[in-house]
This record gives C-alpha cells, structure tokens and sequence, in this order.
C-alpha cells in the first residue's frame, strides 16, 4: 500500500475488512477475506511474489462471487491492488460486494504508467479515476515483449535513483481513493478514453513539484538598481525581477530556494509564503492577493491564471491530533498530500485549503469557505465545510440554449 495517508474514514470504533490483504496487511483489519487459488505457486504470483502473511488477524476463505458477510457487517473495507487482478465477468459482482458488506471504503490500484514499465501478467487492467468514476481499458491492449523487458531492466537495474522511482513518482504510478456508499464503474475502449487532457494538466502540475528550484528570488545588481528607479519614480513597493514576475516589498517568502514563481505572476502586499521541506510552485499569471498565508509543508503547487482573495489560508499539512501521549504542538505531522490547485481556479476572499486537496482547473471557491475535500473542474463550492453548490457547465449549457 502506498497510501495509507488516504485511508480517513476509520474511527477507533469501526469494523474493518481487508480484502485480498497480500502479504502485509493493514494493521487496522479485522477480518481478512482471501481468495482460494489453485495451488500456492497461482496464489503466490497473485501477492506479488511475496510470503504468505502471518497475523493474528481473522483470515476467512471464499471461492469467488458473493462474499461470506451479512449486509454491511462491517463500517470499512480496505481493497489495495486488487481489482486489476479480477476478471471482467466477476468484476460486476466483486464491486457490488464492496458495496453490499461496508458503508465505505478505500481502494488502490497501480495506473497505466506502472504497467508501462513493470509489465504484470496476472494483472488484467489498465485503470484511473476520474470524475468519481473507476475507469477500466483491457490490459490486452497491449502485450508483455521486449519494450516491457527493457523497461524492467532499467528499473530493476543497478541504478539505485531508479529503484526508488515508485516511491518517489507514487502519485503517477498509483492511485488511491475513499469512497461512501456507491462506486461508479466505467469501461473504456481506448488509451484516450483512459487517460485524456485532465489527466496530462494534473501530472504537469505534480512534476513541478519535482523541478530543481534556482535561487530565483535572489536580487542582482541590475534588479537593485531596477528596483530604486520604481520606488524612486513611481512610489511603489513592488520587486521587479528579471524572470518577469512580482513580488510586494512587504511580503514575506522564507526558504526561497524552495519557491518557484512563474512568469507574470503576482505576489501582493503582506503575503506570507513558509515552505518548510516541499517547494511552493506558483504558476504563470497567478495571483496571490494581501494577506493570504501559504504553509508548504506536503508542497503547494498553483497552476496558471490562478486567483486567491485577500486573507486566504493554504496549509499543507496536519498535525497528528488522535494521540493523547502528548500535546499537540509537540507530536508529529501528518500529510495526505501536496495541495494542487488546478489552472484557472478563482478561490474568494478569507478562504481556507486543508492538507491534500486538489480544486480541479476552472473551479470556483465561493467567499468563507473551508475546502477539506478534492473538488472537480469547474464546480462551484462554498460553505464550511464547502459543498458543491453547481457548476459552471450549467451557466455555459443554459448560455448556449438561449443563444
């Protein structure tokens, strides 16, 4: 599992099933619920070539279709790297089960990019996630050769920076989500269906965070003297840099060297931007309006022609509040996650971005709000917590029909 960080939902009263539970499972389970195989050598292939667990944990045994479980026995199901081994003519049962034995659940899965390179025979689907869909493309659509061989070598090579490839890329190689009460399922038919222009804008606002960051706020003789000449003639207290972006004299930007600040963008009066270990990106033509705090502790990437309000808060980053053993402001931080805010996002004035979030691109945050969940492209949110109040296709639909 690589994202246990995801995993939100189970309370210290909750009852947990783990589905297909591998060779590690997670220590929260209760009950594991394993498939019977053939023989050991089909069940060993089907963990990964890894041993058998040993737990102390209920392991119960089925033989595929229904699961041997009351109607929601238990609040929480845990499927991690499982549903690209189910067939297509049990994987309408398999879901229905996750929904019929638990209220809500978590599921992982490894991505198209992960079979591209580290070619999986017992794994039958390419998969993604989008628009709360699990969409589905039959892995058949290619076939395990040389190209696939040749990419296993250089990730299982000598190269011990491309061993660590999965961990560090986690969010392109695998996906995981939560879900409550349904799962919506989608096959597709082709690779375009599967991963589309969506998906490209939110794995180049994720690379970015990878981007070796010069020292782009630090001032030359020629921006000092660019800078007099603005305060001198024009009264103003704007920085005028060299790469084409601006800064407010009276914001304050710690650990620069972590800061990507794209062209054109705008930082205002008294914004305060703390980076801690992760870098802060902010996009082209973005805008960061006074008094708004940026606290980058999982990494904060802004995509382009973003505007935040004044008095807006951007934290990266929890705390771990469920321990008792000590006080809060000395235990250890938790993270779900970079937040990523897509292009052309409008988020209102003295609004608050929690830990992990990501607002699709175009998404609008309605005034005094409270996101603490991801939000789609173009929907329109507000409220504390917010919810979706419509979306913006609506307002181009209605347009379109009176036209």
């Amino acid at each position: 599992m690589f994202f246990p960080d995801k995993i939100t939902k189970i309370t210290a009263k909750s009852r947990v099933l783990e589905v297909g539970p591998g060779s590690c499972p997670h220590p929260r389970s209760d009950v594991l619920l394993e498939k019977i195989f053939n023989d050991e050598k089909e069940a060993k292939a089907q963990r990964g070539h890894a041993n058998k667990p040993v737990t102390r944990q209920k392991m119960v045994y089925y033989s595929g279709g229904r699961f041997p479980f009351r109607d929601k026995e238990f609040d929480y199901v845990i499927c991690s790297h499982v549903l690209e081994h189910v067939a297509k003519e049990e994987l309408p049962i398999f879901i229905s089960e996750l929904i019929r034995v638990a209220k809500a659940g978590f599921i992982e899965y490894p991505t198209i990019f992960y079979e591209l390179i580290n070619y999986q025979d017992v794994h039958l689907w390419l998969m993604n996630y989008r628009d709360d869909t699990i969409l589905f493309l039959d892995k058949n659509i290619f076939e395990s050769g040389y190209v696939h061989k040749i990419f296993r070598e250089m990730f299982y090579g000598n190269d011990p920076h491309m061993a660590k490839s999965f961990e560090r890329y986690r969010e392109l190689f695998f996906n995981a989500f939560e879900w409550e009460g349904a799962i919506k399922v989608k096959f597709v038919s082709h690779y375009d269906e599967l991963i589309n222009e969506y998906d490209y804008n939110k794995y180049k606002l994720y690379f970015s965070h990878f981007v070796k960051v010069r020292h782009s706020m630090s001032l030359t003789f020629l921006d000092l003297k660019n800078y007099v000449r603005n305060a001198i003639n024009y009264g103003r207290y704007v920085y005028r840099m060299k790469y084409g972006y601006f800064v407010h004299k009276t914001a304050q930007l710690e650990n620069k060297k972590l800061i990507r600040i794209k062209r054109r963008a705008e930082i205002q009066e008294y914004v305060i931007i703390k980076t801690y270990a992760n870098p802060v990106v902010i996009g082209e033509y973005a805008q960061i309006n006074p008094f708004t705090v940026i606290y980058g502790g999982s990494g904060v990437c802004i995509g382009n022609n973003v505007m935040i309000a004044p008095h807006c808060v951007i934290a990266a980053g929890d705390h771990d509040y469920k321990q008792i053993d000590k006080p809060i402001r000395h235990a250890s931080n938790l993270s779900k996650g970079p937040i990523i805010i897509e292009e052309g996002v409008w988020i209102g004035a003295n609004c608050t971005i929690t830990d992990g979030v990501t607002i699709g691109h175009n998404a609008v945050v309605a005034a005094n709000s409270v996101v603490i969940k991801d939000v789609a492209p173009y929907d329109i949110v507000g409220g504390n917590p917010a919810k979706f109040i419509s979306s913006r296709k609506d307002f181009a639909t209605r347009n379109d029909a009176q036209a």
